[in-house]
């Protein structure tokens, strides 16, 4: 689905956020209440405004809710868990590069 994005350079209203990540009103509430997804401004979801890269990570953890059915207080975890783990791939590789100019 294409991003739709408001006047306002890559900043969306919570309607555009649903819109971009193919979510309803209530799993955008479920997100912003465990932190997952943090609006920028607005006090309720009819105000709240998230940057761009917020379907990125809504996309993300709806889809660790729904393929491994998890509660949504568990999906922060596993999105830190996630990222640690692309940490420690990336490191890995590095690792892995500076090595290999010993061997030759």
């Amino acid at each position: 689905m294409q991003i739709i994005v408001s006047q306002q350079d890559n900043i969306l209203t919570s309607q555009e956020l649903c819109l971009s990540s193919d979510i309803n009103e209530g799993i955008l509430y479920e997100l912003v209440e465990h932190s997952i997804a943090i609006p920028l401004t607005g006090e309720h979801v009819t105000e709240w405004q998230f940057t761009v890269a917020t379907v990125t990570l809504v996309k993300k953890a709806a889809r660790i809710q729904h393929d491994l059915s998890l509660d949504w207080s568990a999906i922060p975890l596993v999105l830190q868990l996630l990222d640690e783990r692309d940490e420690l791939i990336a490191e890995n590789k590095m690792l892995k590069q500076h090595l290999s100019r010993f061997k030759s």
